[in-house]
C-alpha cells in the first residue's frame, strides 16, 4: 500500500495474516519515508511501538524468522513539506542523518537486522558517482536505486560478496554501474556486517536455526543434549562419553555440591585441578 506506515500495518489484517502464517526466514519491515525523521516525541509515539508490535508478532508466530528494517533515504532535496516546521529534514543531509539513528534505534530495540540501503545511497552520492538514485519526485528510487537496494538486500540476507555476483545485460544495468554499485555494497554492507546486526540465521551452519539451536555458535546438528538442560552437550562439555582424567580421584560431589557416591549425575574431582561429569546408573 502506498504510503502505508508501521501503524497502518499492524491493523491490516492481509499483513498480520501473512506475518502469522509462518515459515518466513526474515520478515521485513519499512516505515513510511518521512515518520522516523519526524521529532523523537513523535517517533516514541508514532513508529518505534509498531515497529515493536510487528516484530514481536513475526517472533511469535515464525520460530526461525528473522526482522530486517529496511533503512530508506533522504529525499534528494530534503522534505520540504515539513522543512518550515522541523527544520533538521529541510536538507538531504539532515533528513537522512535522522532516518539513519531511527533505523537503528529500532533494530537495537528489537534485536533485529538493519538493511542499510539508505547508507549506501549516501555513500554513493558522497562519492559523487554519476548515478541518478532517485525517480523524478525526488523521493521515490529510479531504476538504479531499486538495483542499489537490491543488491544490498542479497548481502544482508545472504552475507555474500556483492563484488562475485556475476554482470548481465539483461539486468538492464551497465557493467560500469553494477561494478560501482556492487562495490560500494561492499564497502558498506559487507565490510561492517555487525555494525548493521547482520549475522547468518545459522551461525554454525548445522541446519538448524539460531533460534531453536541448543548451541548455536557450535556445529552440532543432532542437537545432544545428555542432561536435558536445553544446553547443548557441544556447548556445556557433558556427553555420553567423556575424556579419560589421568589424576588421582580426590572427591565425588553431586551437582550440588554434596559428596556423593551415589547413583545419578556426579563431579568427579581430581588432585590435578580436573573435574570430570560422569552420569552413573546402578
Amino acid at each position: 500500500l502506498g504510503g502505508a506506515s508501521l501503524q497502518s500495518h499492524t491493523n491490516t489484517t492481509t499483513t498480520t495474516n501473512l506475518i502469522m502464517s509462518g515459515s518466513w526466514d526474515y520478515v521485513v519491515l519499512q516505515e513510511q519515508s518521512q515518520y522516523p525523521s519526524f521529532p523523537l516525541w513523535q517517533v516514541e509515539q508514532d513508529v518505534f511501538p509498531y515497529a515493536s508490535q510487528l516484530h514481536n508478532l513475526v517472533a511469535e508466530y515464525n520460530t526461525c524468522s528473522n526482522t530486517v528494517f529496511f533503512m530508506t533515504w533522504g529525499r534528494e532535496n530534503g522534505d520540504q513539506s515539513n522543512c518550515q516546521n522541523w527544520p533538521p529534514v529541510c536538507t538531504y543531509e539532515g533528513m537522512d542523518d535522522l532516518l539513519r539513528e531511527r533505523y537503528l534505534v529500532m533494530a537495537d530495540n528489537n534485536n533485529a537486522l538493519v538493511s542499510p540501503v539508505g547508507a549506501v545511497w549516501r555513500f554513493i552520492r558522497d562519492s559523487g558517482y554519476n548515478i541518478d538514485l532517485y525517480s523524478s519526485d525526488g523521493s521515490h528510487p529510479s531504476f538504479l536505486g531499486s538495483y542499489v537496494a537490491a543488491i544490498c538486500f542479497y548481502t544482508t540476507l545472504f552475507q555474500k560478496n556483492p563484488l562475485e555476483i556475476p554482470w548481465s545485460s539483461d539486468i538492464g544495468v551497465s557493467e560500469n554501474n553494477a561494478q560501482l554499485i556492487n562495490e560500494a555494497v561492499k564497502q558498506i554492507v559487507y565490510d561492517n556486517l555487525a555494525e548493521w546486526s547482520i549475522e547468518s540465521n545459522d551461525i554454525d551452519d548445522d541446519d538448524i536455526c539460531n533460534n531453536i539451536d541448543n548451541c548455536p555458535e557450535t556445529y552440532n546438528p543432532l542437537q545432544e543434549d545428555f542432561d536435558f538442560d536445553n544446553i547443548g552437550d557441544a556447548c556445556d562439555g557433558l556427553s555420553r562419553i567423556e575424556p579419560t582424567v589421568q589424576g588421582k580421584l580426590i572427591k565425588i560431589m553431586d551437582f550440588l555440591g554434596r559428596e556423593t557416591a551415589t547413583k545419578g549425575f556426579q563431579l568427579h574431582i581430581y588432585n590435578d585441578g580436573s573435574v570430570e561429569k560422569k552420569c552413573v546408573i546402578k
